[in-house]
């Protein structure tokens, strides 16, 4: 093993753990926590001969993983998760056939069709973003905007 490769071991065996409280702190979640902390060894992976250079290569490691905190947290923000679940309690239903069953009647077809799709037939991003023809970041834009206004229906009635 060279020195580089024996070098970036210690590391990741030093501050894996540390690394991994400090991302929880940020995201709130373990497994978004350990993606992180992967994401960031496997940058510092990439640039490993940077990273042996660095005055503190502790320090380069803990602002990579800020870095990527804070982009998962806008991104989070830009596109808020809902589960099926809160749909389900909104709606007030306990056993369904069909998710069409829950949504409500004033929802656009288009809206139904992703709705059922996603959370019905479990297709993901990619699938749907094929179906539409659409890029998978407008199509994750497209499935939240339809599960907020299906919500904000539901609450209405």
């Amino acid at each position: 093993m060279s020195q580089t490769n024996r070098s970036f071991q210690e590391l990741y065996e030093m501050l894996h753990d540390k690394m991994l409280r400090v991302a929880y702190r940020m995201v709130g979640n373990v497994e978004t926590a350990e993606e992180l902390v992967q994401d960031t060894f496997l940058l510092a992976l990439f640039q490993k001969e940077k990273l042996a250079l660095h005055p503190s290569p502790e320090g380069w490691l803990m602002r990579a993983l800020q870095n990527l905190a804070l982009n998962e947290q806008r991104r989070l923000k830009n596109h808020p998760q809902i589960s099926l679940d809160s749909l389900l309690d909104v709606a007030g239903e306990s056993h369904l056939n069909s998710i069409e069953e829950i949504l409500p009647k004033q929802l656009s077809k288009q809206d139904c069709e992703i709705l059922r799709w996603r959370f019905e037939q479990n297709m993901d991003y990619d699938k749907i973003a094929d179906r539409l023809g659409i890029s998978t970041s407008s199509c994750r834009s497209r499935v939240s905007r339809a599960v907020m206004r299906c919500k904000e229906l539901l609450q209405q009635s």
